[in-house]
């Protein structure tokens, strides 16, 4: 199988916890763990350390260190175990370790390799495995430069949600920034103060469709991630993205070829699930330490 010469990851998981339980205390001998809470809160023991579990956040946990962790309301997460193959990229990552808990935000690159994870459990491919390690470096990586220089930019600078689109665009930072609102063609050309002709011309060209077609479209891409990672209803979800819950309905049928609540339950159909991404991965390690509600 193919697979990334620095980085491999092992495992991974979308797990959801009810309020009041957790992990106990246990280590991993020979692979690093990586935690990011979607939503929730509770704290998580790392050796002596005690840090809160907050939303956004990330905790990376290093080998043969002692981690347990308690959630006070109900929390999903991420969970990746993996290793550096590297000496190199091991030692970079010791050398300038970022801070616990680490903010990373919605983490669109995080929540993409976990829906790869899942294309992968469905109908596997030997691409997908190296994809998911390559990826997983690059937001390593870039987590490592950023912190290097915090104190120099503004925080979560790589990691805003409109970065990840077209920053030499400035109208889709616009449109980013407001899907919750009910916003017209005359207001975008208002707010760039050019006519609404230009501005159907500009996304012709560019994206091959019109301005209020393409924030359907992004409406419909953020509404499936409140679905996938977020316990919001499917009327607060057409809120959050500026419609009317009978025409989000209508409209992410039209698109999805099923009902919003359809694609939550696809979704979840994989959450708590192992996912391994190499077939003779040590099967002591594969089992996750049983969630408990009695571990203080």
């Amino acid at each position: 199988m193919l697979r990334d010469e620095q980085l491999r990851v092992f495992w991974m998981s979308r797990i959801d916890y009810e309020k009041n339980t957790g992990v106990r205390s246990h280590f991993h001998d020979d692979l690093y763990q990586f935690l990011y809470l979607i939503d929730g809160e509770g704290t998580i023991h790392i050796n002596d350390e005690t840090y809160e579990l907050l939303p956004k956040h990330a905790y990376f946990i290093s080998k043969r260190y002692k981690h347990r962790f308690y959630f006070t309301r109900p929390s999903s997460t991420i969970d990746l175990k993996f290793d550096m193959i590297s000496n190199d990229l091991e030692n970079l990552l010791k050398a300038d370790c970022f801070p616990v808990p680490y903010f990373m935000g919605d983490s669109p690159k995080l929540k993409e390799l976990f829906k790869l994870s899942v294309m992968n459990l469905k109908n596997s491919s030997p691409i997908i495995p190296y994809r998911i390690d390559v990826g997983f470096k690059d937001i390593l990586l870039a987590m490592i430069q950023e912190n290097s220089f915090t104190q120099d930019t503004s925080p979560r600078s790589m990691y805003s949600l409109k970065s990840e689109f077209h920053p030499d665009f400035p109208v889709i930072d616009y449109l980013l920034e407001n899907l919750q609102s009910s916003i017209t063609l005359e207001d975008i050309a208002k707010h760039f103060n050019f006519h609404p002709h230009y501005i159907i011309d500009l996304f012709r060209k560019k994206f091959d469709t019109t301005p209020m077609k393409l924030l359907q479209e992004l409406r419909i891409e953020k509404s499936k991630e409140y679905l996938e990672f977020s316990n919001y209803t499917v009327t607060e979800i057409a809120e959050l993205v500026g419609l009317s819950a009978p025409y989000f309905s209508r409209l992410f049928h039209s698109k999805e070829g099923i009902s919003p609540t359809e694609y939550r339950e696809q979704a979840r159909t994989v959450v708590g699930k192992h996912i391994l991404l190499e077939e003779d991965f040590s099967p002591s390690l594969k089992k996750q330490p049983e969630i408990s509600k009695d571990i203080l």
